[in-house]
């Protein structure tokens, strides 16, 4: 069983056409698989999810594409806090990504949300938000110039990266049957297991998902030896 497993939601906009509903319905019922899905895996006995919410290039979509979709984000942060829900479940939720482009609103939103929930240990959501693998890794470099590091060692260049604290994932699942990482997380995905599905995110179900797992488990993972 994996431990660690990280996801691409891939295909909310080509849901939205495929069933003709706008593209904020698709997004919200998304934003709704992702928390499925963080079920399943607790049921399952996986400790850790990691998913893609906002690529740093999905700032090149319009105004209205954006504002609605940092408004979802804000009301399902809002609601969790309200309804007692991170508490109830024991849930830690951590940001990845450059949060300082985001509004003043969602901003201390998020930073309410990891400062409440940073006590729990039961599971761990981790959301990857205006995140892109290749600047990461460029942030991280700048990191260690001004440190005046000289010399440094993969396990210390970890340090510098976003997820400083989190452990590799054990498996990196695509929707919408797309097969490329798209940037997520290459540092971290050397040795993860990829699964590709044909499924379109908001359309995921509890059987594509274990079947992943399931796949997985079937894997022989060598590490290079």
């Amino acid at each position: 069983m994996p431990k660690h497993i990280a996801v691409i939601p891939d295909g909310n906009r080509r849901f939205a056409k495929k069933m003709n509903i706008p593209l904020a319905k698709a997004y919200a019922m998304g934003i709704d698989k992702t928390i499925d899905v963080m079920e399943w895996s607790k049921q399952a006995g996986v400790k850790m999810i990691t998913s893609w919410g906002f690529s740093t290039e999905n700032f090149k979509r319009s105004a209205i594409e954006k504002k609605f979709l940092f408004r979802l984000f804000e009301g399902k942060i809002r609601e969790f806090l309200e309804n007692g829900r991170f508490k109830k479940e024991q849930l830690c939720v951590k940001i990845l990504g450059n949060r300082s482009m985001f509004p003043k609103g969602l901003i201390k939103s998020i930073d309410q949300m990891e400062a409440e929930t940073s006590q729990y240990k039961k599971f761990q959501l981790n959301l990857a938000l205006n995140y892109g693998g290749r600047q990461e890794i460029i942030d991280a470099c700048n990191k260690i110039l001004v440190s005046g590091t000289k010399h440094i060692e993969a396990s210390d260049f970890q340090k510098f990266l976003f997820t400083s604290d989190i452990p590799d994932p054990d498996m990196i699942l695509r929707t919408s049957g797309e097969q490329r990482l798209s940037g997520f997380m290459p540092w971290q995905s050397a040795y993860s297991e990829l699964i590709f599905i044909d499924s379109l995110w908001p359309e995921l179900t509890k059987e594509d998902f274990l079947s992943a797992v399931n796949e997985y488990e079937n894997r022989q993972r060598r590490f290079g030896r």
